[in-house]
Order: structure tokens, then C-alpha cells, then sequence
């Protein structure tokens, strides 16, 4: 089989009745359930309908809130040749202007979606006009058998564009991903090994699925297999970290995971009282990737958890990106996790490449491979690799067509991730770039500076610099802003500055600021042309040599 839609069709074909999705929502932990047989009805009467607008190789902006209806949509517009565009709800008003650069920049025609504001306004949200596509009402057609059985199989290749993944950088500097049908099924091919994927296999997603770990990991790596996975929302996870357990428990589940603060999360707020009786022995693979994997984590949550039969065997840190499909590489099936002690500072393995996937770490500035034990930039080349982004020639000479200095020519992507090999094993040791990952999601600075900066009069304008700081636990957002110098006397009014920030922050992103650092105007490093240096901010921070603005000393009233 060639592509996911045929091998959809295979499945619904031999066994239409098997399950092929379960989602959750709600503390009954009663699953809403689709088999093969319904996704392949409910996708293809979507399809024939998209197909009969004359939408083949148009692009589809999909936003449901709804799990069961993202699915079916997903699939649905691979069915009919339209290239997916997978994104967020706009919850926040940051959201809905990041949908209008991902509309206009991949030349949406088409929207989905189960949200009665985006249906309603989808031309003033994504600021251009689109054909839209209520899923609920497709669902509920009474016409669906009739639609279904007009429906015929687009022209697909390997190089076929399935969906524009869209990474998670700067709001303004939006790019997609261009994964084709030929690197997800490469990427699928070399997933099903590492993790031991076959038809009796369960996993369970708690991951958004319109990001590349709970697409392409979740929902169609178990399509690829023929087996069943099963779905929870995301915030229902944060909420009540406590069902996780209680799913992998209840429904056997054998595959599930996420980023490093999933794991601390649950082993900080779970109480034995809320999972009494679980038994997690049969969850064979906890991967864990998407952001810095810290060894305090895993030791914390093996021992949180091991008296409910948890093994220390199953973690699976893991190594990949958007631009790689999804997956680059693992450890080695039931293994210890690997710590490698260095600077004084653990970093966890991440195992080897498989398949056709090759990995090198290259001298980011002379392109020559550097020597075992020696940190560089990693570079990967295979299948899986997408050829580059979405209308992005240039840039995509310069990340997807590297080649190392004095070899063959061959091309390989540059991941801008930082790394070295120990005995074959890979380590991620940071980022080149500025990009803040935090909690599994990729932020960029300027954005969230810009964002600080504006959140009150009191701060200098282009004068703020934000960054992640790691801990013996986790990763801390830092911002630090410059004040005018009137305010510098004013420090009464500061707790009411520093609130302004950690507000804005959150409404405009959604996430936490630990820290804001308030330091003298003109302190803040910069290059020559005038430039911010984050990395030199996050050294000095580190270092505790930040011109800090401090508050006024109090006047003292001279004796009578």
C-alpha cells in the first residue's frame, strides 16, 4: 500500500468493525468509539463532497474542538486530495491573528470546523474568503451513505502534499512543513519498529492532535498498524492528570507519553488515593521528547509509580521534529534510560536512528563533522525528512539542502538543535537558536517580548528579553524588562508593573512567566548594530550580573 488513505480502505475493508479511535472526556472514562467502518463512511462522504466543490490540491484550514471531528476531518480531506492545514482553536486573541498569517501564507480555501464563531466569521478571523465546512452537519447528514459512495480516490504520490505542518516559532514568521504522503508512510515504517508496534497494540494520546507528536504519533501511526488508539484532551490532562493513569489502567494500553512535564506533572499532583488499584505493568513504551528530557524526571516518576507496577524500562526518550515528519530516534526497546554526566550536568540519551534515517552532528559554522564526545549541530537526512516548508525557497536551500564540507553533496536538514554521540547514542544538549520550548510547545522570544514590553508604560520599548532558565526540575520562563528611568524611584508601583507582564503573557500565549527581572534602562545586552543578545541575558542572569534596577532607599528624616 502506498499512502494512509489506501491503507484506511484496507483496514475498513477487512475489519469494518474493529475500533479504530476512542475518545474520552469526563471522569465516567467512557469512550465515544469509531471503528474502521465509520471513519471510512464519515471520511469519504467529507471527501466526495469536498471533491464535487472541485477542491483537490486546494489547501483546508482545520479547527475543531471536538477530537472525533478532527479525525474525521483529517481524513476526510486526505481522501479527497486536499492538503490539511492543522491548527489550534483560537481560544485567545493571539490565536485568531495566528490564524490569518497561517490562512494567508498557505492559501486557504477551505475551512472545518465544529466552532460556531469560526464557521460564522471565518472570513474576518482568517481575513480572507473561504468555502466552510460545518462537521457536525456532515455528520448528521441523512445523505452521508449517498455521498460516501460518490467518492473517488484523488491522484496521490509519494511526493503528494498530505498536510502543512506548522511549527510553533514566531506568530509573525509563520512555516509550514510540507509532509508528504511518502514521508509519512517512511516515518510510520521506521516508528513501527523502534516501538514495537503491531495490531494488538493500544496507545493512548493526551497530546493535541493537531501538533506532529499527537497527529502522526497518535492517530496515524495507529492507522498505519491497524490498531486502536485512544484519545484525551489536553486540558483535561492538566486538570485531572490522574486519568491517565487510570486509562492506561483500565483499557490496557501499551503506548503513551508526551513531554517531560507530562511526567512531572503526574508525579507531583497524583495521589495514590486517585489511582488505587491501578495496574500500569502493561504499559510497555512511556516516550517521552518534544522538549528537554530531565533525568530528576525520570527518576521521580519511576519512583513515584513503580509500586503500580510501573517499569523502569519503559521510559522511551525519543528524539524528533515537525520537519522530520515526527520521529528521528529512540533507545532501544525495554532499556534503562541512559544519563551521561557532563559539565556536572546529566543529560539524557536519546537513543539511535533506524530505517533509512541517518543522523551526523556538524560544526555549525564550518560544516565538518565533529568527533565522538563533541558538540555540534545535529543534521539528519532519510525518508522521513520533509522536503522543506511551504513556499520558502531560500530558507529552504539553507536548512533542507545542507551539505558537510570535504563529502559527497548529499543533503541533509539542519535541525538547529545542538547535540553529541557517546558510543552511538544521541544526547540533545540545547538549541542554537532562542527558541523557548516550554511544556512541550516552542515559543519564540521576540514574540513574548514583545508582548512584556508593551504591558505597561513603565517598561522601555524594544527593551526586553525573555528566555527559559532550566532548574534541577524544569525549564522557567524569564523575562527582563527595562524600565524608564523615571520609574526607577517609583518602586511602590512595580509589584503593579510586574502583574501587567505576567497577565499579558499569559492571555496573549498562554503560558506562565516564573520570573520578571526589572533592570536599569540601557543595560540590556546588545550587539554592535544594536541587536539584543538573549544568550548573554541568560548568562548574566545565570551569573547574577544583571544590572538589576533596585528599589529607592527609603529617606530618613534628619534629627530634630
Amino acid at each position: 500500500m502506498r499512502n494512509i488513505v489506501e491503507i484506511l480502505l484496507h483496514h475498513a475493508d477487512r475489519a469494518p468493525e474493529r475500533p479504530a479511535y476512542r475518545f474520552f472526556q469526563g471522569s465516567s472514562l467512557v469512550p465515544d468509539t469509531l471503528s474502521f467502518g465509520e471513519v471510512r463512511q464519515f471520511s469519504c462522504a467529507l471527501a466526495a463532497r469536498l471533491q464535487a466543490e472541485g477542491l483537490e490540491g486546494a489547501s483546508a484550514l482545520l479547527v475543531c474542538k471536538q477530537q472525533k471531528h478532527f479525525v474525521i476531518a483529517f481524513y476526510a480531506c486526505l481522501l479527497a486530495g486536499v492538503i490539511v492545514v492543522p491548527t489550534a482553536p483560537p481560544r485567545r486573541m493571539s490565536l485568531r491573528g495566528r490564524l490569518d498569517l497561517l490562512a494567508r501564507d498557505a492559501n486557504v480555501r477551505i475551512v472545518i470546523s465544529d466552532l460556531d464563531e469560526m464557521l460564522s466569521n471565518a472570513e474576518e478571523v482568517i481575513g480572507r474568503p473561504a468555502q466552510l465546512f460545518d462537521i457536525r452537519t456532515c455528520l448528521a447528514d441523512e445523505q452521508r451513505d449517498v455521498h460516501a459512495a460518490a467518492w473517488k480516490m484523488p491522484r496521490l504520490t509519494a511526493d503528494s502534499i498530505a498536510f502543512l505542518q506548522y511549527t510553533s516559532g514566531s506568530t509573525g514568521d509563520p512555516k509550514g512543513v510540507m509532509v508528504g504522503h511518502g514521508n509519512l508512510m517512511q516515518n510510520c515504517t521506521v516508528i513501527r519498529p523502534a516501538m514495537d508496534w503491531n495490531e494488538n497494540t493500544s496507545i493512548l494520546t493526551a497530546l493535541p492532535l493537531f501538533h506532529d507528536m499527537g497527529l502522526v504519533g497518535g492517530v496515524l501511526e495507529s492507522m498505519f498498524i491497524g490498531c486502536v488508539a485512544n484519545c484525551m484532551p489536553p486540558a483535561e490532562f492538566v486538570q485531572y492528570p490522574e486519568r491517565w493513569l487510570q486509562l492506561i489502567s483500565k483499557y490496557g494500553i501499551t503506548i503513551s507519553g508526551g513531554p517531560n512535564f507530562m511526567y512531572d506533572l503526574a508525579s507531583r499532583a497524583i495521589t495514590d488515593e486517585q489511582i488505587a488499584g491501578c495496574d500500569l505493568a502493561g504499559w510497555r513504551v512511556a516516550f517521552c521528547g518534544a522538549e528537554p528530557i530531565r533525568a530528576s524526571t525520570i527518576q521521580r516518576f519511576t519512583e513515584r509509580f513503580t509500586s503500580f507496577g510501573f517499569r523502569p524500562q519503559a521510559f522511551f526518550p525519543c528524539y524528533g521534529m515537525a520537519e522530520a515528519t515526527l520521529y528521528i530516534s529512540g533507545v532501544p526497546m525495554d532499556s534503562l534510560p541512559k544519563i551521561d554526566l557532563r559539565d556536572g550536568n546529566p543529560v539524557v540519551g536519546c537513543g539511535r536512528t533506524n530505517g533509512d534515517t541517518e543522523l551526523v552532528i556538524v560544526d555549525a559554522e564550518t560544516h565538518r563533522r565533529v568527533a565522538e564526545n563533541e558538540i555540534g549541530e545535529i543534521w539528519v537526512r532519510g525518508g522521513s525528512v520533509a522536503p522543506g516548508y511551504w513556499q520558502r525557497p531560500e530558507l529552504n536551500a539553507r536548512i533542507f539542502q545542507a551539505t558537510i564540507a570535504g563529502e559527497d553533496g548529499a543533503h541533509f536538514m539542519r535541525t538547529g538543535d545542538l547535540g553529541y554521540l557517546k558510543a552511538g547514542d544521541l544526547y540533545v544538549a540545547g538549541r542554537i537558536k532562542d527558541l523557548i520550548i516550554l511544556y512541550g510547545k516552542k515559543y519564540a522570544p521576540q514574540d513574548i517580548e514583545n508582548t512584556a514590553q508593551s504591558a505597561h508604560p513603565a517598561l522601555r520599548a524594544d527593551s526586553s528579553i525573555a528566555f527559559a532558565a532550566s532548574d534541577a526540575d524544569r525549564e522557567r520562563l524569564i523575562v527582563v524588562c527595562e524600565l524608564h528611568r523615571e520609574w526607577l524611584r517609583r518602586s511602590d508601583a512595580w509589584p503593579e508593573v510586574l502583574a501587567a507582564v505576567r497577565r499579558a503573557v499569559s492571555e496573549q500565549h498562554g503560558v506562565n512567566v516564573d520570573e520578571v527581572v526589572f533592570i536599569k534602562p540601557g543595560s540590556l545586552p546588545r550587539t554592535s548594530s544594536g541587536k539584543v543578545r538573549r544568550a548573554q541575558a541568560r548568562d548574566n542572569y545565570a551569573s547574577n550580573s544583571l544590572e538589576q534596577a533596585l528599589p529607592a532607599p527609603v529617606a530618613q528624616s534628619e534629627p530634630a
